[in-house]
């Protein structure tokens, strides 16, 4: 459920050519019902990305992914204290997770338990 520029979404930052990898983070996202938008930079450092689109986010909440490890942010933390953080060796399960506990901390409830 990618959005367009007018619908308040999760910003996902993919740095280099990534996303494909990631997709069961956004099929959580997805699950939730929460709109997320994508954008592309070349090359970047992931924790700052994460954050930046965070404070891109009109729902507070921002994404950045490397072909290494996935970084979920909250607008109201430290730059340097990001909320999760994946990496590439972890399960499907574990991703599927992680997209809905974004979406979750948009909706202001529980999270759930990720598992690797």
């Amino acid at each position: 459920m990618e959005s367009k520029e007018h619908t308040p979404a999760i910003v996902v930052t993919e740095i280099g050519d990534c996303i494909s990898t990631w997709n069961e983070v956004l099929l959580g996202i997805e699950e939730e019902g929460i709109p997320f938008r994508i954008q592309h930079i070349p090359s970047g450092e992931v924790i700052d990305s994460a954050w930046q689109a965070a404070r891109q986010s009109p729902l507070l909440v921002g994404i950045a992914c490397d072909r290494e490890k996935l970084i979920v942010h909250y607008k109201n933390l430290p730059a340097s204290a990001p909320l999760f953080t994946l990496m590439y060796q972890q399960d499907n399960h574990a991703r599927r997770s992680i997209g809905n506990n974004a979406a979750r901390l948009v909706k202001g409830i529980p999270f759930r338990e990720c598992h690797s």
